[in-house]
């Protein structure tokens, strides 16, 4: 009976054992396969660890040093996180960034030194999107396209004889390689190799029905060799009492 049920075992588990080992055997020689120094930047591995995607992030095509992930921005090399919900433009006028969602505006000094958040302010209207006019000054249009101005007390001020046209500002994807190069500024190069293959082996990367998968295996595997020793030894005890028994019946016949 025990035999039957080591083989049943054996069989049932034997793929991941298979798999247990090669991934070990990986897992052993980090430099030889170079899991250090190998980064994934697959989107759907990305996804798999909770991380921002290449899609994820934004920009002006217009203003090659700024991005957006999410709520954080990228200046340079330097990431402030804005607080912002749905970040929607982005615009630039002297030594300042100008960052808004529907509901704030963020207006960030970008000085020679580390770029610093100096002002937040509401808007007071219900805001749809920022423009730049003919002399490259900063407008805000609301829902019901009046424009508006920020004077120097950051009060927004309707402008009675706008000048037009207007060069309304989008955020759009970025291609691969600047999107890759912000997410580096944001969460690193990517998904170590080791990590990926460790999270491989022990099943966390397919999710808890794997690892409990997995958990089962390993005690089967520990149940494999205790039985397999029992029979071993079961066998070999076995043989021995019938090697004395055949000696025992010699020397009676003798």
């Amino acid at each position: 009976m025990l035999k039957k049920i080591h083989k049943i075992v054996g069989l049932s588990v034997a793929l991941i054992v298979i798999h247990l080992a090669i991934t070990g055997i990986i897992l052993m020689y980090p430099g030889t396969f170079k899991l250090q120094n190998t980064f994934l930047t697959n989107n759907y591995v990305l996804s798999l660890y909770h991380m921002y995607q290449t899609t994820d992030v934004l920009h002006n095509k217009s203003y090659s040093n700024v991005g957006i992930v999410s709520k954080k921005v990228i200046i340079d090399d330097y990431v402030i996180d804005t607080g912002l919900e749905k970040i929607l433009n982005i615009a630039k006028y002297k030594k300042q960034i100008f960052i808004s969602s529907y509901k704030n505006l963020l207006i960030i000094n970008n000085e020679e030194y580390e770029p610093k958040i100096i002002k937040k302010i509401p808007f007071p209207f219900v805001f749809k999107t920022m423009a730049l006019n003919r002399e490259k000054l900063i407008n805000f249009i609301d829902d019901k396209s009046i424009i508006y101005y920020l004077n120097n007390d950051f009060n927004f001020v309707q402008m009675q004889n706008p000048k037009t046209p207007l060069e309304e500002l989008f955020l759009i994807n970025a291609d691969r390689e600047t999107a890759e190069l912000y997410l580096n500024y944001v969460q690193g190069p990517g998904i170590q190799l080791l990590r990926f293959i460790t999270d491989i082996h022990n099943g966390r990367f397919f999710g808890r029905i794997v690892m409990t998968i997995f958990t089962v295996s390993s005690l089967a595997v520990i149940f494999l060799a205790l039985s397999g020793t029992f029979i071993s030894l079961n066998i070999s005890f076995k043989r021995q009492l019938h090697k004395k028994k055949k000696k025992n019946i010699s020397k009676k016949t003798k």
